[in-house]
């Protein structure tokens, strides 16, 4: 979807400068592109995208630019499904992941540990 929207982007900001160009205005049309190059370049960035991790010691959220966040798998509380996805609550956070992006076995590992959470 980034992919289809930075090409869109790339076409409508080719087409805005291409018409500056032809006009005279060399400088609108340079200005046009460098911003197409921007707004692309920031459409297919990795800035603000989920990236999410688990191993024996529990759940690792990294959205860059901000640091990793570790939930431990004896603080997790509560797992719900809705129309947006998986929506996983901890003592200390939470997160969602849509529920095609969900891995079988993360959800699997999560829903194991909240019911040894609830029993003890």
């Amino acid at each position: 979807m980034r992919k289809i929207k930075a090409l869109i982007y790339a076409l409508l900001g080719g087409m805005i400068a291409w018409g500056y160009w032809q006009r005279g205005d060399e400088g609108w049309a340079i200005f046009i592109s460098l911003f197409t190059i921007v707004i692309m370049a920031l459409t297919l960035s990795s800035i603000g995208r989920l990236k999410i991790s688990w191993d024996d010691e529990g759940i690792t959220l990294a959205a860059f630019p901000k640091k990793p966040r570790l939930l431990h798998w004896q603080d997790l509380e509560k797992v719900s499904l809705d129309h947006l996805g998986y929506h996983v609550q901890a003592k200390d956070g939470q997160f969602k992941i849509r529920k095609n992006v969900m891995p079988a076995d993360l959800l699997r590992r999560i829903k194991e540990n909240i019911r040894l959470n609830t029993k003890a």
